[in-house]
């Protein structure tokens, strides 16, 4: 029977593909629930709710830095502030998961979504614990502050950060992964380190918020995209069939 499966190209047995989603579902669960432990650990201990902790001599004095050097960056700043927000990037990444659904046709089109969604909750769960404010320069018109740039929302970690890193060592880690090359992976972490100046240059988070955000954003795209390599559509409806089916004979016997 074996060896008909095989040579009729039936696939691997269904429960080796409801066992590989169930198994990718749950190392994405556990990486969340770590993610989230070791960002409130940190904020907790080095950070300290409502700041004030150890690293707060660092971020004082790279607050007091970057006003002063922040040269044509701003603009530029401006910019990512504002077209990779939380909303923006939303819309960016269900675009790219719409597009890579027709074009590719493969579980892989979920991968910017997955990132985006799993880094804006860490981002939102974090913060309601931490609650550490943001620097005096992130709403104008306080000394330092730039015109037009009003942020108050909670501070640890910082959102762009997290979520901006998540997509990004997603979608090139997945490239990487699947094509067997390294550049990738250095493209992603110098467009996230870009990122995370940004937020310096608009003087709107503290280094601690960037530096925390960024590893935490690269765990979690790192791990979307390694998960992303081991599931395909085909998995996904092998869980998908069974529970579609009862529904529909439930619905057929009432």
């Amino acid at each position: 029977m074996a060896q008909e499966r095989e040579s009729s190209g039936a696939g691997p047995e269904p429960k080796g593909r409801t066992g590989r989603v169930f198994g990718a579902a749950g190392l994405l669960i556990a990486v969340a629930a770590g993610i989230f432990a070791v960002g409130l650990l940190v904020g907790l201990v080095i950070v300290g709710r409502h700041g004030g902790d150890p690293i707060q001599g660092w971020d004082n004095t790279v607050e007091r830095w970057f006003p002063l050097h922040r040269g044509p960056l701003v603009g530029v700043s401006k910019f990512v502030a504002t077209y990779f927000d939380a909303a923006p990037l939303a819309v960016i990444c269900v675009v790219l998961s719409t597009t890579l659904a027709f074009t590719l046709r493969t579980i892989r089109a979920l991968v910017p979504i997955v990132a985006y969604l799993g880094g804006e909750f860490q981002v939102f769960m974090i913060r309601q614990i931490i609650l550490l404010h943001r620097p005096p320069t992130a709403n104008y018109p306080a000394p330092g502050a730039i015109k037009g740039v009003h942020e108050t929302s909670y501070s640890f970690p910082s959102g762009h950060s997290v979520a901006v890193t998540a997509v990004l060592f997603a979608l090139l880690g997945t490239v990487a992964l699947t094509h067997r090359i390294w550049w990738p992976w250095l493209v992603a972490l110098l467009a996230s380190l870009f990122v995370i100046d940004t937020r310096l240059v608009l003087g709107v988070h503290w280094f601690s918020d960037v530096t925390v955000g960024l590893v935490l954003g690269a765990i979690w795209g790192i791990t979307v995209a390694v998960v992303a390599r081991g599931v395909e559509w085909d998995d996904v409806l092998a869980v998908i069939r069974p529970v579609s089916h009862r529904l529909l004979g439930r619905i057929g016997d009432d």
